[in-house]
């Protein structure tokens, strides 16, 4: 399991997100505090909200290509840019 932090900061980037996750095969869940969501899943992107450092699991031991497309959303843990 790949594990790494993101934020999204408004509806557009929420959108933006899941249309790139969902090109990929991968198991993909995306967790705030207790709330886990699948990621590929727009109503449960929004549901987790804005502008918060989230943690994103990714289900494979390689998947680099798929790290790549969301790099624009990565962050540490404080919600700085990687």
């Amino acid at each position: 399991m790949i594990s790494k932090n993101i934020i999204l900061r408004d509806q557009k980037q929420v959108m933006e997100f899941v249309d790139i996750v969902a090109q990929y095969p991968y198991a993909v869940e995306v967790s705030l505090g207790r709330e886990i969501m699948d990621a590929k899943s727009v109503l449960g992107m929004l549901a987790l909200g804005f502008n918060r450092v989230m943690n994103m699991n990714i289900q494979a031991d390689n998947a680099d290509d798929l790290l790549e497309a969301v790099s624009q959303f990565l962050c540490t843990q404080f919600g700085q840019a990687v």
